[in-house]
């Protein structure tokens, strides 16, 4: 029987095409997991990671939400350094309590890349912006995934992708049901017409988040309205823009009313002379780049509507549900 060349270049085409295609299948079905990061890359490892180098703080946080402490060999030092979340995850893991897990991070987000790889890991979780160190650690091998934390269905997809990474899907979508059951409560009471600012950390009174930021979902998930109209991440302002804004209350994030309280230029402010300044304490427990946006919520509906809201404002119920203790 004769076959032309042609006919024998396609047929092994074709054998070529049916081997590649079985071989994407039999990885897809038997060759390890995957997930997507705040970059829309997929990531993809053999098996479930067993040794995980977290340098984002609100990873580790949900790590342990994810009651999975055990995989992490590598985390940020501000996660020692943060009294208030180090007193918290100290009760859940005697390592973070004697600092035992290594910390291949200095200054900030300053990162060793040599102290990462020395640590072996199947898995680095790192904050999308922190682009240089991403592109450094996976130049060396290592599996990066990101994260953004830019708004609710960010936080819930990057939890789902992680949770799938270390075997955890099922209590992932376990805490977000309820995070989404607690929100709903919240919403089941009528909008607030409170408007809020929000003030920035370490008395940072005069630099806020304005439209589109995580700060503005949150407070829209509060039911309430940013007072800041501006679409911007973070932006400074003046005295006389707050007194146009003219907000019924200013809230604080690792900052004391007294640093709102001690300013002259806002002693005049209605906010400031009806006493409408509350400060989230501890952090921690608030943190609004984690699915813990919903005790932000729930503490700031209750600051505006403490007469008028449906949601059981007990953070210490909420935080045994979300750290299953």
């Amino acid at each position: 029987m004769h076959f032309s060349k042609q006919f024998i270049l396609h047929l092994g085409l074709f054998f070529l095409f049916i081997s590649c295609n079985s071989k994407t299948q039999r990885q897809e079905n038997f060759g390890g997991i995957s997930a997507t990061d705040s970059r829309n890359k997929v990531i993809h490892l053999e098996q479930e990671a067993q040794r995980v180098v977290a340098l984002f703080e609100p990873a580790v946080d949900h790590i342990y939400m994810l009651q999975a402490g055990n995989v992490l060999v590598g985390i940020p030092e501000q996660v020692y350094l943060n009294t208030s979340g180090y007193e918290f995850l100290s009760g859940l893991d005697d390592k973070i309590k004697n600092k035992e897990i290594a910390t291949p991070s200095f200054s900030g987000r300053a990162i060793s890349a040599e102290s990462v790889l020395q640590l072996n890991p199947d898995l680095v979780i790192l904050y999308e912006a922190d682009s240089e160190t991403i592109n450094q650690l996976e130049g060396l091998g290592l599996n990066v995934y990101t994260v953004s934390s830019k708004n609710k269905e960010a936080i819930y997809l990057e939890l789902k992708g992680l949770a799938t990474l270390i075997g955890k899907s099922k209590r992932a979508e376990e805490l977000i049901q309820y995070t989404e059951n607690e929100l709903n409560k919240i919403n089941k009471a009528p909008k607030s017409d409170k408007k809020v600012y929000y003030a920035w950390s370490k008395g940072r009174i005069f630099s806020t988040s304005g439209k589109g930021s995580l700060i503005d979902a949150a407070i829209e998930a509060a039911g309430a309205q940013n007072a800041c109209p501006l679409e911007m991440e973070a932006t400074n302002i003046s005295a006389e823009t707050i007194y146009e804004w003219n907000p019924d209350l200013i809230i604080l994030w690792n900052s004391k009313p007294e640093d709102v309280y001690s300013l002259k230029e806002l002693q005049a402010l209605p906010a400031v002379k009806q006493k409408q300044v509350y400060d989230f304490s501890p952090v921690f427990y608030y943190d609004p780049h984690t699915i813990k946006f919903m005790l932000f919520a729930k503490q700031l509906r209750e600051w505006c509507e403490p007469q008028n809201t449906t949601a059981e404002n007990d953070v210490k119920k909420d935080l045994k549900t979300l750290y299953g203790l």
